[in-house]
C-alpha cells in the first residue's frame, strides 16, 4: 500500500491538487483525493447509500438528509485547519465518492483536530477507514497538529478498533 509522506504535500504546495492511488486489502485500487467545492452532490448522494446505522455512527444521530448549511460546512475546507479527502470509484461524470476522512482543528487548541469518517457500507472493513486515518495524520503533522480527537459511539466497535490498532489512546466519556 503506497502510504502519503508530508514532503510530498509540502513539494505539491496544496491540498487542493492532492490525488494518490491507494491498494486495499483486497486488492483493488481507489483513488484518494482532496474533497472538492464541486463535490456537494456526490457527498449527498454517498450519504443516501450509506444505512441509517452508519449515518448514526458518522453524525452521532440519526439524519435523513443533509440542510444546506451541513453541507455547505462540510465542503469549505481550507487545507490546512479544515482538511477533507474522499476516497473515489471511476472518472470524470462516472466517479463515485465511497468514503470521506476529515479534520478539523480546534481553535482553543490549534494543535488538536477532530477526526471523522463516513464510508459506505458496502466498503467497509476493507482497509479505508486505516488509509484515511494515516493519511489525515500525516497531513496534520505537517501543519503543527499533534493530536486527534474523536467522538465515537460506545457500539462503533469498526472505528474504535481502527483507532486502537493505529496506536491511538482510547478513553470514554458516557453523557
Amino acid at each position: 500500500m503506497y502510504m502519503y509522506k508530508p514532503n510530498e504535500f509540502e513539494s505539491a504546495g496544496s491540498l487542493q491538487n492532492f490525488s494518490m492511488d491507494v491498494l486495499l486489502r483486497d486488492g483493488s485500487v481507489l483513488r484518494m483525493r482532496a474533497l472538492q467545492q464541486s463535490d456537494r452532490e456526490p457527498l449527498i448522494a454517498l450519504l443516501n447509500r450509506c444505512s441509517p446505522e452508519t449515518i448514526r455512527y458518522r453524525f452521532l444521530r440519526m439524519i435523513t438528509s443533509l440542510p444546506d448549511s451541513l453541507v455547505d460546512k462540510l465542503v469549505e475546507v481550507d487545507g490546512r485547519n479544515h482538511v477533507a479527502l474522499v476516497v473515489t470509484q471511476g472518472e470524470g461524470p462516472d466517479e463515485k465518492i465511497l468514503a470521506v476522512g476529515r479534520y478539523f482543528a480546534e481553535e482553543e487548541r490549534p494543535q488538536v483536530a477532530e477526526v471523522s469518517f463516513m464510508i459506505e457500507d458496502a466498503m467497509q472493513r476493507r482497509g479505508l477507514g486505516t488509509i484515511l486515518l494515516d493519511t489525515l495524520a500525516d497531513i496534520a503533522r505537517s501543519h503543527n497538529i499533534t493530536r486527534f480527537s474523536a467522538d465515537v459511539l460506545a457500539d462503533n466497535r469498526q472505528m474504535l478498533s481502527v483507532f486502537r490498532k493505529a496506536g491511538y489512546g482510547l478513553s470514554s466519556n458516557i453523557s
